[in-house]
């Protein structure tokens, strides 16, 4: 499938997300039946994604948001009361051309009463090799985008400090959907200082519940393979 320009691929995420998000609409997530039928759509989802990835202009990435990605990213354990089923996705479309980043994260089963925020961070090692944000000597995973939630700007956490590239940008949502499932689609331009790190699966995306403050599932991006 090719893409004339990236408004083709802004057209295409919703009609794609009625897809993959079908999985994180379920009435019973454990009605084995209907776990069947929205299992094989998310699978027609996912392959039309690849089909989009074959424009070499864009690049397709993912995530699989855990329990388990969140415990190894902020090396802590989660609440021990938090829903084993917590889990979540994340997919996509990466203009290489003007930076544009189109995207959809979906999640189900989260802790009540569900997300309040939810950021892109970047993973810093503190080799000091990495954007001013990573501070050298110091591994870590500051905030470098809200997607939804607070901070709604710059300098309002100390890991998102005014100096960011982008001072004076809000948060792409002030607020985050109500519920315990769900999805939010939305767009970014990535800055400078972060686009290799988003190719290089050094970015990873964080949603935060009331049990789990600092956060109750994560996933790395990763590019289509």
């Amino acid at each position: 499938m090719k893409f004339n320009s990236l408004l083709k691929v802004a057209f295409y995420i919703p009609i794609l997300s009625l897809l993959a998000y079908s999985p994180f609409n379920l009435a019973d997530s454990h009605n084995k039946q209907q776990k069947k039928s929205t299992e094989s759509k998310q699978v027609a989802g996912e392959k039309a994604w690849s089909e989009a990835g074959d424009d070499k202009r864009f690049t397709i990435l993912k995530a699989d948001l855990t329990i388990a990605n969140e415990e190894i990213l902020s090396n802590k354990d989660v609440n021990r009361e938090t829903p084993k089923d917590a889990q979540g996705f994340f997919v996509g479309a990466y203009n290489n051309q003007t930076h544009m980043l189109n995207f959809m994260v979906g999640y189900s089963d989260l802790s009540e009463p569900g997300i309040f925020m939810s950021h892109f961070h970047m993973r810093c090692s503190g080799d000091g090799k990495e954007p001013p944000i990573c501070k050298p000597g110091n591994p870590s995973g500051p905030i470098i985008q809200t997607i939804c939630g607070t901070p709604t700007q710059p300098g309002m956490v100390p890991d998102w400090p005014t100096t960011k590239t982008d001072k004076g940008k809000h948060g792409l949502e002030a607020m985050c959907s109500e519920g315990n499932s769900g999805f939010i689609i939305g767009k970014w331009v990535v800055e400078e200082p972060y686009r290799k790190g988003l190719l290089n699966e050094k970015i990873f995306v964080n949603l935060h519940t009331k049990s789990n403050p600092k956060g109750e599932v994560s996933g790395i991006l990763v590019k289509r393979k």
